[in-house]
């Protein structure tokens, strides 16, 4: 959908003139929207520009998570407090002050308008709005419950963006650590040792001490072979990504590398369980049958092990096989889940047995995350200071034998 372009002229609330330009669907939803900014509008006129074209077009995704749960919690409070989807998707769209989110609202605003169903007008924004939402609403359509199901799918994605960045908060540290460790060292290599060299060619027989030769040693050769170190680094770092990105095995075998790390393997393995439980509670417990759920579920399964896994159930369930056969046969999902979804079969209550494995997961998720913290950033700090103690005292050993030997 292609918004229109107008420029304004009105007095505002402080008796100020001020002009502006605006996009929106037509001149009336140009008019609805400078209202609710308490504007008398002087001229109003549409206008055409390359520049303006240029503009609507978007790359990549428009709403990120925090702004789409943001806009979940908005549209399902006014829908609870009685306001229709329609005029819901309106008003949203009006308040909107960055240009792009305005554009997105209005768009679904105009598909519900011409009779769309609000989850038929998600599903035509893939980037946006992800295929679990999607169903999600559809369902919430069918039963009738739609404000409850928005509120919900909210609840659902905070709580995913918690785990997420708690995650990466977890992996974020250690990283930054080791870059301050190596630029340090890198810059003792390159800028302090070789001037011990030179103080100690102004001395005749003073020796260096051997650590302290071994770090100028590694500080020529890095200074002397710079460019090359640094395009092998590149070079490698591009073929790593080329691979990944195009080769199916080499992108697997990466991902079971990940997983197979002692740390980070662990984080990966619980963000990735954490996702399926948590989508299949909300698909199942809403009645989506468990083959629907997984299809979704596969689609929304960023890594190839578990994209895998949830394959390989879908083809064991066509086949009679149980839900848990391809769980219990993978050596990346807990036991526990392995054994919960084992007793949700035989019990008949899987949806239940899913929702407490959610509720355990997103429970320990805070726990572990900040195990794992409280376990690597002392190993670090240590192998940081090492790594400076070492090299200071190679700088002043030198100082101390000259001494002696003056």
């Amino acid at each position: 959908m292609e918004l229109r372009n107008f420029k304004y002229t009105a007095v505002n609330a402080d008796g100020n003139i001020v002009r502006g330009r605006i996009e929106a669907l037509n001149r009336n939803v140009c008019i609805k929207y400078l209202q609710t900014k308490n504007y008398q509008i002087k001229t109003l006129q549409e206008y055409k520009s390359v520049i303006a074209k240029l503009n609507q077009v978007t790359i990549g995704n428009t709403l990120k998570t925090k702004q789409l749960i943001f806009f979940l919690k908005q549209l399902g409070s006014l829908l609870n407090a009685g306001v229709n989807i329609v005029q819901a998707l309106e008003l949203l769209s009006l308040q909107q002050e960055n240009r792009l989110h305005r554009k997105l609202y209005f768009e679904l605003y105009q598909q519900v308008y011409n009779g769309f169903s609000f989850s038929k007008a998600l599903s035509k924004r893939p980037k946006e709005f992800p295929s679990l939402l999607v169903q999600m609403i559809e369902v919430g359509e069918l039963s009738g419950d739609l404000p409850k199901t928005v509120l919900k799918m909210a609840d659902y994605y905070e709580k995913q963006m918690k785990i997420n960045n708690e995650i990466k908060s977890a992996i974020r540290m250690p990283l930054i650590y080791l870059a301050a460790a190596l630029l340090i060292a890198a810059g003792m290599l390159i800028f302090v040792f070789p001037n011990i060299t030179d103080l100690f060619a102004s001395f005749e027989g003073a020796t260096l001490p051997p650590v302290t030769q071994f770090f100028l040693d590694m500080g020529n050769f890095v200074s002397q072979y710079a460019l090359y170190i640094l395009s092998g680094l590149v070079a490698l770092t591009v073929l790593i990504w080329a691979l990944n990105r195009f080769s199916e095995k080499a992108h697997r075998g990466l991902a079971i590398m990940m997983l197979k790390l002692p740390i980070i393997g662990s984080l990966i393995q619980m963000n990735n369980q954490i996702m399926i439980a948590n989508s299949l509670a909300q698909m199942m417990s809403n009645g989506i049958n468990s083959l629907k759920a997984l299809h979704t579920i596969r689609n929304l399964v960023k890594n190839v092990i578990y994209r895998e896994l949830l394959t390989k159930t879908i083809m064991y369930i066509e086949d009679g096989k149980p839900f848990s056969k391809a769980f219990m046969e993978s050596p990346y999902v807990d036991p526990i889940m392995a054994k919960m979804i084992a007793t949700g079969e035989r019990t008949g209550e899987i949806p239940k047995l899913m929702n407490n494995l959610a509720l355990y997961y997103n429970g320990v998720s805070e726990l572990r995350v900040e195990q794992i913290k409280n376990t690597i950033q002392p190993i670090l700090l240590i192998i940081v200071y090492a790594i400076v103690g070492v090299m200071i005292l190679a700088i002043m050993m030198p100082m101390l034998s000259l001494g002696g030997q003056i």
